[in-house]
């Protein structure tokens, strides 16, 4: 920003390139500064219905529920989230049809009950996997530091947030967190912010994360790894040792 330039003229130089729209075939859609879990933006679609106009997320809540292998669990999900919204929900898309003038609510109620309803299945995700990592985990840590770990526990990191993790396990002098991960990106991405937060504690715990599988996590697991070590749930006791060291 040019030492000129006013905030007004600032904030209308970058509002454009907050929303985007593109025209096909007799329908627009619209991307909105809004993400799903994966990082992908929220569109919406405007298409002629009779009597007014159809606002619709076209489809893209459902994809994104179904690249995680989780497309039946769309139905459900979306009756309840477009009831809250009072619109619609078909098979595999969220719609309203609404005269010219609701147009732009709708725009809002159909990007916010879309995202709701992809954030409510991939929390059940989530938490579907974690349970099974984190119910090994407990057994594992309470075989390898027996009387020395908490489980269900919180801790403080530098930013003053309080993380809930799986588990802190006292060793020699020190102490690990340890953290069950699944594969799916919304529980790496939240791992890795609360590791991130406790690794910058002037005297940091040592870090670990623990996951079914490094190679099911694929392109994430660079991530993961940033701020903590990533071990896999059936390694060694040794394994689990040198990590909490």
């Amino acid at each position: 920003m040019s030492e000129q330039e006013t905030i007004q003229q600032l904030a209308g130089r970058v509002t454009p390139s907050l929303v985007s729209a593109r025209h096909v075939n007799g329908s627009s859609f619209i991307h909105l500064p809004v993400v799903y879990p994966s990082g992908s933006f929220v569109t919406v679609c405007l298409s002629s219905a009779i009597g007014g106009i159809r606002v619709s997320d076209a489809g893209f809540a459902y994809r994104e529920i179904e690249s995680f292998g989780a497309g039946r669990s769309f139905g459900r999900h979306a009756k309840s989230v477009a009831e809250m919204f009072d619109v619609e929900a078909g098979r595999r898309a969220i719609f309203a049809d609404v005269p010219r003038h609701d147009v732009e609510r709708a725009i809002f109620d159909i990007s916010a009950a879309s995202r709701l309803v992809v954030e409510r299945v991939m929390d059940r995700i989530n938490e579907d996997g974690d349970v099974s990592v984190s119910d090994a985990l407990r057994e594992r840590l309470d075989k390898i530091f027996p009387a020395n770990v908490w489980f269900e526990d919180k801790i403080d990191g530098a930013s003053s947030t309080e993380w809930d993790v799986t588990a802190i396990a006292k060793v020699g002098g020190g102490v690990a967190v340890f953290q069950a991960v699944s594969k799916y990106p919304v529980s790496v991405y939240k791992a890795s912010t609360a590791f991130h937060d406790l690794a910058a504690l002037e005297k940091p715990p040592a870090l670990v994360a623990v996951v079914a599988s490094k190679k099911d996590l694929g392109s994430s697991l660079p991530l993961l790894s940033q701020a903590a070590r990533v071990i896999e749930i059936d390694q060694a006791d040794e394994v689990y040792k040198r990590a909490a060291s």
